[in-house]
């Protein structure tokens, strides 16, 4: 008679083979995030108040061995063509590395908030309208991501190996 497995354990299954490709991804841009600048998310646009908003959300490699996860929007003139959907990236750039403004930052660990107001309409220039960044340094996206699969690994290595199972 054939076992049948549980959904459950297929998706624990499923999600535990994405946090491990996930890892290797983040593995292989660890060495590269000291050197490059390296972007990719999406860039989404839409009308509002008679202007365009032009919104990018990113993972980034800024080049000083942080990896950020976050966005920024601008305001941009009503004659700026709306791109409701578009993949926005830039590969092994040169490094844009930010100023450092604390200890945190010298380690890897980032955090911008930036909001200003809304300018007058109609809109002659594009404009920053706000921002948001977390960062964390590049080692440690891997490490995480790579715990799970790695611990089952460990453990089905231990169980394979031990008197009881033989």
């Amino acid at each position: 008679m054939k076992k049948t497995v549980p959904p459950a354990r297929l998706l624990a299954e499923a999600l535990r083979g994405l946090s491990w490709l996930a890892c290797l991804a983040f593995l292989v841009m660890w060495p590269f995030s000291y050197g490059f600048y390296t972007s990719f998310g999406i860039d989404m646009d839409r009308v509002q108040e008679g202007s365009r908003v032009r919104s990018h959300h990113r993972l980034r490699w800024p080049g000083d061995g942080s990896f950020w996860m976050g966005g920024e929007a601008f305001w941009l003139p009503d004659s700026e063509p709306v791109d409701p959907f578009d993949l926005g990236g830039a590969f092994f750039q040169a490094p844009r590395r930010p100023k450092q403004r604390s200890a945190w930052n010298k380690v890897g660990f980032w955090l911008f908030r930036g909001e200003h107001p809304k300018p007058t309409v109609p809109v002659q220039a594009a404009t920053y309208a706000r921002s948001f960044w977390v960062g964390v340094p590049s080692w440690l996206p891997p490490l995480l991501l790579g715990f799970w699969p790695v611990r089952r690994w460990v453990r089905r290595r231990r169980l394979g190996n031990s008197p009881e199972s033989r």
